[in-house]
């Protein structure tokens, strides 16, 4: 009983100081995105958008995609739960389920969106538990299946923590420059290695990372 109380009261609180706090923290953050284009042309030609980068990397990412309705990847796990009610307050719509718990049906979901309307997805794809910077076929699956193509995103920043956490979670502190990298759309063959990309994936995503923390020195 109190433990259901307890999770209510940390929703709630979610909820109502989460986007506050966080619109305050991202005013004070100056953002440089490099090759926004090819997010706009995919865009322009209706076509379905899979943006992927590291579970570490995901702050970043979201707060620049506010109110743009792209559907997110979350657990279905408690921690999932917050960060879901969270992505919801900053208009950014959660498929909940994960390869540990209820991924079969997010898989399916997430499938139906891209082919019956067009739809933008993001994906942690070492996430939820890792290993850490090694991408999991799901989302080169999905792309070979659907047609929609990956656009990996690499993060940097200039002040910062990690936490002992997993995936060492990349906490940009406040007033820091970060650069923010797309790559260009890559269509996965339907007939593809799955296991083949999924590693050059992971390459790119690492190189995506270093070239964001070059644009930080320019």
């Amino acid at each position: 009983m109190f433990k259901k109380i307890k999770e209510k009261l940390i929703l709630f609180l979610a909820k109502i100081v989460a986007r506050p706090l966080l619109i305050l923290y991202r005013n004070t953050l100056s953002v440089r995105i490099r090759r926004r284009h090819f997010v706009e042309r995919c865009r322009n030609n209706g076509e379905n958008i899979l943006f992927m980068f590291w579970h570490e990397n995901m702050i970043l990412p979201l707060l620049v995609h506010e109110n743009q309705g792209v559907y997110v990847l979350v657990s279905q796990h408690f921690d999932g739960e917050i960060i879901a009610t969270i992505l919801k307050v900053f208009g950014l719509p959660s498929i909940r389920g994960s390869s540990t718990r209820g991924g079969g049906e997010a898989y399916k979901t997430m499938k139906m969106k891209l082919k019956n309307s067009r739809s933008e997805m993001a994906f942690t794809p070492d996430g939820p538990r890792g290993p850490r910077r090694q991408t999991k076929i799901g989302i080169v699956r999905l792309a070979a299946e659907t047609g929609a193509p990956i656009i990996p995103v690499g993060v940097a920043a200039n002040r910062y923590r990690r936490l002992n956490s997993w995936d060492r979670l990349y906490l940009i502190l406040p007033f820091a420059k970060c650069a923010l990298v797309y790559h260009k759309p890559l269509y996965i063959p339907r007939d593809a290695n799955l296991d083949a990309f999924a590693g050059r994936l992971s390459r790119i995503t690492n190189e995506l990372d270093r070239e964001a923390e070059k644009c930080l020195a320019t």
